[in-house]
Parts: structure tokens; C-alpha cells; sequence
């Protein structure tokens, strides 16, 4: 296991969320493995959105609370240089056990060949491999009842990430 580095940074903003987002995926790499963490409305999935369209995803982008699994495909040569095919976005809140997560055949998704944003990685503990990055999204006021489809109010998240990463790079300026 590579050695990490752990810190905070404060989201005031969904535009501190976006640029946190495209700063990140400058920096990921084909098969790589993003566990996104937090309450329900903390922001893993508006960051997951950015994320996205960072790596050049044009279509919609839909949160898979029902699916557990959307898939978009990486084909833009303006946003190749981390190398993957696609992106798969998991949302493993409804998932009952680890073992359905072999059953569903989502341990296939994760391959030289693509990204994996995980939320909710708890759920299939135990099935999922470590990591390379582990976001985890908190409110820092008393916005805990925001919708999961907007941002409102300040976050707070605490960024994992190997020490190979130049955190100082990672700013919200």
C-alpha cells in the first residue's frame, strides 16, 4: 500500500465544488478508484457531475441512486491524458450486502481501462479495492436537510490522496 496525505479544504460554494473537481480530474489516471463519502445533500454527486464534465462527458450526467451504476464514455482528445475509456459513477446507498456487489458483476467495471467514482463504499466493504483517492464531504453549517440535487450552503470535505500528489497545486483560488 502507497503511503497517503490527508487534508481539509472548505467549499463555500458549488464554484469552490467545481473547481475542486476539475483540479482532480487533472490528475487521475485509468484505472484509478475514487471513494466519495458524506451524508445525503453533503455534495459527492454535484462534485461527481463537475468531475465529469472535466474529463470532457458533454451528455447529462444522473445521479444513480436507482441504477447504482451509470457509465459514460471518455472519447473527447481534448481530455485523454489520464488515459481511461470511461467513467463509472456508483452509488452503492441501496446495495444490501458486499456479496451483491459481485453478483451485480460491478467488480468487471473497475479495469486498466477506466475511472470509478464509488459513493457510499461502505456498503460493499469488504468487495472493493483500496482506493487511490477518498473524498469525504461534511456540512459545515446547519444545511443538513438541503436537497441532493443543490448546493446550499458551505462543505467541508477531507481529501485523501497519495503523497505522490502535490497538494499544494489543490487550491480553490
Amino acid at each position: 500500500m502507497s503511503e497517503n496525505v490527508t487534508f481539509k479544504l472548505t467549499l463555500p460554494n458549488e464554484a469552490a465544488t467545481e473547481r475542486l473537481a476539475q483540479q482532480l480530474a487533472r490528475i487521475v489516471r485509468a484505472g484509478e478508484v475514487i471513494f466519495l463519502q458524506g451524508e445525503l445533500g453533503a455534495g459527492k454527486t454535484t462534485f461527481t457531475r463537475y468531475f465529469a464534465r472535466a474529463l470532457g462527458v458533454t451528455g447529462r450526467v444522473k445521479s444513480p441512486t436507482y441504477t447504482l451504476v451509470e457509465s459514460y464514455d471518455l472519447t473527447n482528445p481534448n481530455h485523454e491524458p489520464h488515459g481511461a475509456r470511461q467513467l463509472h459513477h456508483f452509488d452503492l446507498y441501496r446495495l444490501g450486502e458486499a456479496r451483491e456487489w459481485f453478483s451485480a458483476g460491478f467488480d468487471e467495471y473497475l479495469n486498466p481501462h477506466s475511472i470509478a467514482l464509488i459513493e457510499w463504499p461502505t456498503q460493499a466493504q469488504g468487495a472493493l479495492p483500496e482506493p487511490t483517492m477518498r473524498l469525504s464531504f461534511e456540512h459545515v453549517d446547519d444545511a443538513a436537510d438541503v436537497s441532493s440535487e443543490s448546493f446550499d450552503g458551505q462543505r467541508q470535505v477531507r481529501i485523501t490522496v497519495p503523497v505522490s500528489v502535490d497538494v499544494r497545486a489543490l487550491s480553490l483560488e
